[in-house]
C-alpha cells in the first residue's frame, strides 16, 4: 500500500543529480530535509560544509501531497521513509559504498528513524544524526501555528488534513509506535543535536515549584544516543529550528559526529554570529 502511494509522488532524484562526490573515502552522507524544506536550503550551508570536509553528500527532499502543490513533507512519514530506502539503495549502487551516514533535520530525523526501524534501513546506515528532530513529538500548537495559517489555509486545509502535522505531535500513534521498545535500535551510532531556542520542537513541562515551563528535551533520543544541545557547547547561543542546518556550531557538531570525534566546539566557533531562524 505504501509503495502504491509512493507512485503518486514526484520520483526520487538520481544520485548523479542529488549527490556530489567527496574525496575522503568515508560513507556517503544522506541529508534528509525537513518539513517544507527544499534541497537547496539543506545544500547551501550544511551540504556545502560537508563537501568541503571531503564527504560525498546527497540531499533528499521529503514527499509532498498534490493537494498542496507537492510541498515537501506533507505526505505521511512512512511514505518518505520508503522513498529514503529506495534513494539509499541508489546511492549505494552509484557510490560503491556498503553503508551511508544519515543527517535528518526536523521531520527528516523521524523519516530516517522510521526507515531504520521499520523499512530495512538498519544494515544500510552507520551513523544517524538528528538535527532538531521532534523525536518524542512536539506540542500541537507549534505545528498548527507553523503550518495551518501560512501554508495550509490557502489550500483550504487544516493540520488534521496533513498526516505529518498529526504524526509529529506528542503521544501520536506514530510517535508512540516509533519510540516503543528501543529508541535507538540496531547497530547504529545515534546522535541528537538540539537547541533551547527551537520554536517548533518544544512542549510544556513542569519547572521548579510546579511552574509550567517550555522544554526542549523532546528532541533527544534517550540513553542510547549522544544527546547534545547547542547551549551545551556555546553557553547562551541563540539558534532557532531552521538554524540547525545553517549555524556554524550545529554544522561543527555534525562534522564531529561524522568523523567519530567527541562533540567539542572550539571557542572561536562559538564567537561566530548565530543563526536565529
Amino acid at each position: 500500500m505504501l509503495a502504491l502511494a509512493l507512485t503518486a509522488c514526484d520520483p526520487n532524484p538520481l544520485p548523479e543529480d542529488a549527490c556530489s562526490t567527496g574525496t575522503n573515502g568515508e560513507n556517503p552522507v544522506v541529508i534528509v530535509a525537513g518539513t517544507l524544506s527544499p534541497a537547496i536550503a539543506n545544500q547551501a550551508f550544511l551540504g556545502n560544509s560537508l563537501e568541503a570536509a571531503g564527504y560525498t553528500t546527497c540531499v533528499l527532499e521529503l514527499k509532498g501531497m498534490d493537494e498542496v502543490g507537492n510541498l515537501p513533507g506533507t505526505m505521511p512519514i512512512q511514505i518518505s521513509a520508503v522513498a529514503l530506502d529506495l534513494f539509499v539503495d541508489d546511492v549505494l549502487a552509484w557510490s560503491g559504498a556498503t553503508q551511508v551516514d544519515v543527517v535528518g533535520h526536523s521531520q527528516g530525523a523521524l523519516v530516517a528513524r522510521n526507515w531504520v526501524k521499520d523499512f530495512g534501513g538498519e544494515p544500510k546506515v552507520d551513523k544517524l544524526i538528528s538535527l532538531a528532530g521532534p523525536n518524542e513529538g512536539t506540542d500541537a500548537a507549534a505545528l498548527v501555528s507553523y503550518l495551518s495559517a501560512p501554508i495550509l489555509a490557502p489550500f483550504g486545509l487544516e493540520c488534521a488534513d496533513v498526516h505529518p502535522c498529526l504524526q509529529m505531535q506528542q503521544d501520536s500513534e506514530f510517535i508512540t509506535a516509533l519510540n516503543a521498545g528501543d529508541m535507538t535500535p540496531g547497530n547504529v551510532d545515534y546522535y541528537a543535536f538540539s537547541t533551547d531556542n527551537d520554536e517548533l520542537v518544544w512542549y510544556w513541562g513542569t519547572g521548579p515549584l510546579g511552574v509550567p515551563v517550555i522544554k526542549h528535551d523532546n528532541a533527544e533520543l534517550g540513553d542510547g544516543a549522544t544527546n547534545v544541545g547547542i547551549d551545551d557547547m556555546c553557553f547562551g547561543r541563540v539558534v532557532g529550528h531552521l538554524g540547525m542546518i545553517v549555524d556554524p556550531v550545529a554544522i561543527h557538531m555534525t562534522l564531529d559526529a561524522l568523523n567519530g570525534d567527541p562533540i567539542s566546539v572550539p571557542f572561536t566557533t562559538c564567537l561566530l554570529p548565530p543563526v536565529i531562524l
